[in-house]
């Protein structure tokens, strides 16, 4: 019998295997078959030889990340912790901004505030002007995007605290009590996992370095993949180093959070804090900061609302069919999480390891290495039996035809993690004597029906919706997989954008806010937050 979050042998876990089995298919699969090109061609580790090169794009990177984690993890932990326990007012209204902010993608927040470098808001100083390209606005775009995900990780933190040690710590020693020894050790954790969302997204981005025009390590990729004879495999060997101190961080995360002490979910609101009212007077001026002044920028750069109508009518079929897609790829993402919570056992945290670490230059690549083996294999059973048909299933619906199915399978293996993340705390709250019980009344369908289910279905529905969310702005890997002729709206503004924040981009820029505004209000009708 399985039970989330318990050590089990195989033997206990009988759909194990099945989920081992589909997860190295759909998600190890494309990540890891790089690899084996790296392996063919090992000369690509030369690559790694060019020491003066690679010391500058490192030492940029470095300042990018080092520069973007002071700025967006004690803001966003500040930000949660005065939007769980301290006073302000529209503190719902806050959090909503921080759950949109989280399914923006990239390109967007490097077209905000490119609008916001180059729209007049800031003095010139006789032409000097670095806040428009360099390292400086680089590092200021990548704080603004990581501040809801470090705010998200906390207040999801502080969802956890245990009541009654709140209780006994505010009468023994007040508010800083509460502070000192309830809430902030809850919350390093997760401040950690935000610090390292943050460095991950300054070593794996490029939108806003290639905007800023930095050169990071993270180009070094793409320069592999286009300017060195052994392509694939250069690009696999200057991935490594990144990828193994991902993987390390990754599984230390991974079992620091199996160390927590599981909480049961609280439907009653928290206990406010007296904090200060200084503290709580910096949440608007934030707000209007990060948020009010790059979407006033995007407005004023769209010119006129006719403008804008247009752009809506040229662009709104592809944003229409990226979100009818970005939808399906959720619920599969979501299905095969809650699986691998259920009976995967230790392989749902292998996969998504596996996926996590991997560059999107490299799932893309995974992808269509994927997709051709499927083809010959396609080829090599048609052709046993006999059966020539003029459009081939698979050959249709992954390379011939300007099917969805790559960019769906792409966005699953980018955000599968993401998934985990979300259904994982919900099964690991399912109490082991319910599970005990189903398995005596009626079995594996019994637990599955009567308990297991019920308790983690609030939590498959968010995680499809925040997968959805966040597939609806992936570019890399989606557009290294997709057949030719098919191109999503994330891709066409990314491809904008090469021509400036003008206003077309800026109005694409709305569009999709508004779709992911959109999303976000399925998101809260459709379950509320614990």
């Amino acid at each position: 019998m399985t039970t989330p979050g318990r050590k089990v042998t195989r033997a206990r876990v009988p759909g194990a295997r099945a989920f081992f089995v589909c997860a190295s298919l759909l998600v190890v699969a494309p990540a890891a078959l790089p690899l084996l090109e790296l392996a063919r061609r090992p000369q690509g580790f030369q690559a790694l030889l060019e020491r003066d090169r690679q010391t500058a794009l490192v030492g940029n990177t470095l300042a990018l990340a080092l520069g973007a984690v002071p700025l967006a993890v004690p803001a966003g932990v500040l930000a949660a912790v005065l939007l769980e326990r301290g006073r302000v007012r529209g503190a719902g209204f806050l959090r909503a901004l921080v759950v949109v902010g989280v399914f923006v993608p990239m390109p967007v927040y490097a077209a905000a505030w490119q609008a916001v470098f180059g729209g007049g808001w800031l003095p010139d100083y006789g032409g000097w002007r670095p806040w428009r390209q360099g390292l400086l606005p680089a590092v200021w775009v990548h704080a603004a995007a990581g501040l809801p995900w470090v705010t998200g990780f906390v207040v999801l933190a502080l969802r956890t605290t245990d009541r009654r040690l709140e209780d006994d710590a505010l009468l023994a020693g007040g508010s800083r009590a509460v502070l000192r020894w309830v809430l902030l050790p809850r919350v390093k954790l997760a401040a950690v996992a935000g610090a390292c969302w943050v460095a991950v997204q300054a070593f794996a981005e490029v939108t806003v370095t290639d905007v800023m025009m930095v050169r990071s390590y993270a180009e070094e990729v793409y320069f592999q993949l286009v300017g060195n004879p052994d392509g694939v495999a250069a690009a696999v060997a200057v991935s490594v180093p990144l990828w193994a101190g991902a993987a390390v961080a990754g599984v230390w995360l991974f079992r620091r959070a199996d160390r927590i002490p599981v909480s049961a979910a609280r439907s009653d609101p928290p206990r406010s804090l007296d904090i200060g009212r200084v503290l709580g007077g910096v949440m608007w001026p934030g707000v209007l900061l990060f948020v009010a002044l790059p979407l006033a920028s995007l407005v004023l750069r769209i010119g006129s609302f006719e403008h804008f109508v247009r752009t809506a009518r040229a662009h709104g079929g592809t944003l229409a069919d990226s979100l009818l897609w970005s939808s399906v790829a959720g619920v599969i993402a979501a299905a095969l999480a809650v699986w691998g919570c259920w009976r995967g056992g230790r392989w749902v945290f292998v996969a998504a390891a596996v996926a996590w670490v991997t560059p999107a230059p490299l799932v893309g690549l995974g992808l269509k290495q994927a997709i051709d083996l499927l083809l010959s294999a396609e080829e090599v059973v048609l052709a046993a039996i006999g059966l020539t048909p003029a459009f081939p299933p698979l050959r249709s619906a992954l390379y011939d035809q300007p099917s969805p199915v790559p960019g769906i399978w792409a966005a699953v293996v980018r955000f599968f993690p993401v998934a985990v993340a979300v259904v994982w705390p919900a099964a690991r709250r399912v109490p082991h004597e319910l599970l005990d019980s189903a398995a005596l009344d009626g079995g594996r369908r019994a637990q599955w029906r009567g308990v297991f289910w019920p308790a983690v279905k609030p939590a498959a529905f968010r995680a499809a919706v925040v997968v959805a969310g966040l597939s609806l702005g992936e570019v890399v890997a989606g557009k290294l997989a997709q057949p030719p002729g098919r191109q999503s709206f994330a891709q066409e503004l990314f491809n904008a954008m090469h021509y400036g924040a003008d206003a077309t981009v800026a109005a694409m820029c709305v569009l999709h806010l508004a779709a992911i505004a959109a999303a976000c209000a399925v998101l809260g009708f459709g379950e509320r937050p614990v």
